[in-house]
């Protein structure tokens, strides 16, 4: 596809789900869906969190890939009221298609209250299963600090690396309950690569100033938070239970919208490393690479962790 004249967040989410897919760790899912079906043994019903849930893809690829126990109220929550809006959609689409009754309860789709504890948005059941989905539009911490709630699982994809993690793991941790579990999948560690490369020397300083701008002290998030998880977490007073790489893996013939992806990635590059103007030849490498990626030639390595846990 033609390098885009603009960029849509929104599609940007839905064009990694297959990219995600691909990239978990599949024994570490193993673990959270086992010791997920031991709470359901002891619960009527089992309460996942989803922090940054955005397009409800976790949701739909746990059910999908049947890790989820029968009876669960599940609680997406994300600042950002447009991909919820569009996670819902996609969840009842999905849903439909997929075989599931669907009581769509509230039509709006949003809620404008911290705590969504008078029902749920979305109800999806087949003659064995009843999941029970909210969307709750509003900041994660606010929503943890305001909720009286305690959680079986938090799930936060991608999140841990864009947010204060010294912060993050307390607010998380106090919203668990007895026992409660903790995954943290897709959590970004610190390498990314294209090939072909050919100037070496000049995309090293190019990828080095993109990981350097992740861990500007104004910004919060950073770099390498998958492997400073491994020891963070216990520090926090969390448990280690399971964890091991996720990395993205992007090579041609692209599927999906996968092209996109790859444009968008590189619109990340642009916007924080080619608008510091410190690195001559940037524009000549971005150009060079969204040209890659319309010849379907470009490939994309870029390592995570997926890190599993109880408190």
């Amino acid at each position: 596809m033609s390098r885009p004249q603009s960029y849509s967040f929104q599609r940007y989410l839905a064009a990694k789900e297959r990219v995600d897919d691909r990239a978990l760790h599949r024994p570490t899912l193993d673990a959270v869906t086992a010791d997920l079906a031991a709470v359901a043994d002891a619960r009527d019903e089992v309460r996942v969190l989803d922090l940054g849930g955005g397009l409800g893809s976790m949701l739909r690829r746990l059910l999908d890939w049947n890790r989820l126990p029968d009876r669960v109220s599940y609680t997406l929550v994300d600042r950002d009221g447009t991909s919820l809006e569009r996670g819902r959609q996609r969840c009842v689409e999905w849903a439909s298609e997929a075989g599931y009754a669907v009581d769509g309860g509230d039509e709006s789709g949003e809620s404008d209250e911290i705590e969504n504890d008078a029902g749920h948005d979305l109800v999806l059941s087949t003659a064995t299963e009843e999941i029970g989905v909210s969307f709750v539009a509003a900041d994660a911490f606010d929503f943890l600090e305001a909720t009286e709630r305690r959680w079986d699982l938090v799930v936060a994809a991608a999140f841990l690396d864009v947010v204060d993690l010294d912060s993050a793991l307390p607010a998380i941790f106090s919203a668990l309950a007895a026992d409660g579990r903790w995954y943290f999948p897709v959590t970004f560690d610190g390498e990314t690569g294209f090939a072909p490369t050919p100037e070496p020397e000049l995309e090293a300083r190019i990828v080095d100033a993109y990981h350097a701008s992740m861990d500007a002290p104004n910004r919060p998030g950073g770099s390498r938070t998958g492997r400073e998880l491994l020891a963070a977490a216990p520090e926090a007073g969390g448990e280690l239970l399971a964890a091991g790489g996720s990395d993205w893996v992007v090579t041609p013939p692209y599927a999906g919208d996968e092209a996109y992806f790859l444009h968008h990635l590189l619109s990340f590059f642009e916007d924080s490393v080619g608008e510091s103007g410190e690195i001559d030849g940037f524009d000549a490498w971005a150009d060079e690479r969204h040209a890659a990626v319309e010849r379907g030639e470009l490939s994309l390595v870029a390592h995570h962790l997926d890190v599993y846990g109880r408190c």
